[in-house]
């Protein structure tokens, strides 16, 4: 069976996949130089203070400051848009995307023509007015923990007693637009501390295990047209364009009345349906990398093909733990309600699926030293995983900003391709498999449940060995460490995380 919009015509006729920001930068790095006319952007985090990477761009100057203004005084007109944030729940995020807007603004004022244009958007969706209130309490204790600044113009003016405001849903995209000819998407921000390198050789808190892309083909104008568009259907200001083939997105929009709602109002969820039928299409072999796995309907649709389906196994690849539960020992609420959602969809699909599973985390083949336990995945630094690819047989792919959250498929606006040429995603098996597994990977053309089995047993035989004599990055995932900081949250909705 075809997927959805297939056409005869492939809507990507060129596919470049980068793993990690080593791959990724140096080539976003090269097509942002070789732009002649426009580029147009949308990102979670744009810092213009990071290091640029390639030796063409490093003729120019040390950061992407440097090679912005050089693009500008040739002439290329830039458009950016960066995410803004709840600046009394997320008050850093918000102060960063504002540092943001000032390095922007000096550097259109360099240039020759200012022809750059850029906003600090933040998604229009507020938390309906009688939760606020329940809620008010809280959200004063944060306001009183925050310390307004300059770069937080949305704490200016704002006091405990107000009605304030919550933001539940983001931007969270990532991808940008050169001269309408090229796209560069998937799962990586441009900061220094996504920076990271196959070999994953800096300090746990370095790692950043990301996946990004680069399209060419008519998939290139259905980004365009959304990231035209993006924000004024957010504010229920246009219709979103129609569903493109090849591209892939979740919208939602603000409330006309919000009155009793936490979520913004569900619009657009191609990525969720695209997983969903990706599923149920899938004879044999799945693979999932992702930064979390908290969406029990998919959860759910993978057991009911499995148990439709003999030969149907999967292999599922995350962090041992959230990035800012590993390295900044979050305790508190959200991050407990995170984990007790992700264990009740890592049993759904392990109950489901027995042995046909593979779970499995990253770490470091070297003993833990000074890292934190929450860090720790079998005894070694855990390597932090933020990639967002899914992988079904040799035929279909999904590769975006997504992850296989509800947030990520119902509340925060995403992107991504989605991949039904052979010729684009049979090669991207053997790269996962290598990255991860390097001479011990497995074929991954082979019967699926034997690939599964042969991970699960490198799995085991990884974890039963000294760290520093481990021969590859892949340890079984721990669910105990997720189940000991597990707490449900009544009345939050699973989205939420």
């Amino acid at each position: 069976m075809k997927p959805k919009h297939h056409t005869d015509q492939d809507p990507i006729s060129e596919l470049e996949v980068h793993f990690t920001a080593s791959e990724a930068f140096p080539a976003f790095e090269r097509l942002c130089l070789a732009a002649s006319k426009t580029i147009c952007g949308c990102f979670r985090v744009f810092d213009p203070s990071t290091a640029l990477h390639s030796d063409e761009a490093r003729e120019i100057g040390t950061t992407w400051f440097e090679l912005l203004l050089h693009v500008l005084n040739r002439g290329v007109k830039i458009d950016l848009t960066v995410s803004d944030f709840d600046p009394i729940i997320a008050t850093e995020d918000h102060r960063r995307s504002w540092q943001t807007a000032r390095q922007l603004a000096a550097l259109n004022e360099l240039s020759t023509g200012a022809r750059l244009t850029f906003a600090i958007a933040m998604h229009p969706a507020r938390v309906g007015y009688v939760p606020r209130r329940v809620l008010h309490a809280k959200t004063a204790d944060e306001l009183e923990q925050t310390n307004a600044d300059p770069l937080t113009p949305g704490l200016d003016g704002v006091e405990l007693k107000d009605d304030l405001p919550m933001v539940p849903a983001t931007h969270h995209q990532k991808l940008a637009v050169i001269d309408d000819e090229a796209l560069y998407i998937g799962g990586l921000d441009l900061n220094d501390r996504r920076y990271d390198t196959l070999d994953h050789d800096q300090p746990s808190i370095g790692t950043w295990q990301d996946i990004q892309a680069i399209a060419r083909g008519p998939v290139v104008h259905a980004a365009a047209a959304h990231l035209a568009s993006f924000q004024a259907v957010t504010e229920t200001v246009e219709d979103p364009p129609p569903q493109a083939p090849g591209f892939l997105r979740t919208l939602s929009t603000k409330r006309a009345q919000d009155l009793i709602h936490i979520a913004p109002k569900p619009l657009v969820n191609e990525i969720e349906q695209a997983h969903l039928d990706a599923v149920a299409r899938c004879r044999g072999l799945l693979y999932l990398e992702t930064q979390f796995f908290r969406h029990k309907p998919l959860a759910k649709a993978l057991v009911k093909a499995a148990a439709e389906h003999d030969d149907l196994a999967c292999i599922l690849v995350l962090p041992a733990a959230p990035e800012d539960v590993a390295f900044e020992g979050n305790e508190a609420e959200d991050a407990q309600f995170g984990a007790q959602v992700q264990m009740e969809a890592l049993e759904i699909l392990s109950d489901g699926l027995g042995d046909r599973l593979a779970l499995a985390s990253p770490a470091k083949a070297r003993p833990a030293t000074d890292e934190p336990d929450t860090a720790i995945v079998h005894d070694a630094p855990l390597i932090y995983v933020h990639s967002k690819l899914s992988l079904f047989g040799q035929d279909e792919a999904i590769l975006s900003s997504a992850n296989l959250n509800g947030r990520s498929f119902r509340w925060d606006t995403e992107a991504g391709l989605h991949l039904t040429n052979r010729a684009h995603v049979a090669p991207l098996w053997p790269r996962v498999f290598a990255h991860w597994l390097g001479d011990d990977a497995p074929d991954p053309t082979a019967e699926p449940r034997a690939v599964v089995d042969r991970i699960n047993t490198l799995l085991k035989q990884a974890r039963d060995t000294s760290p520093q004599d481990r021969s590859h990055f892949l340890l079984p995932f721990d669910p105990e460490a997720q189940a000991r900081l597990a707490k449900p949250l009544p009345f939050v909705p699973d989205e939420m995380v």
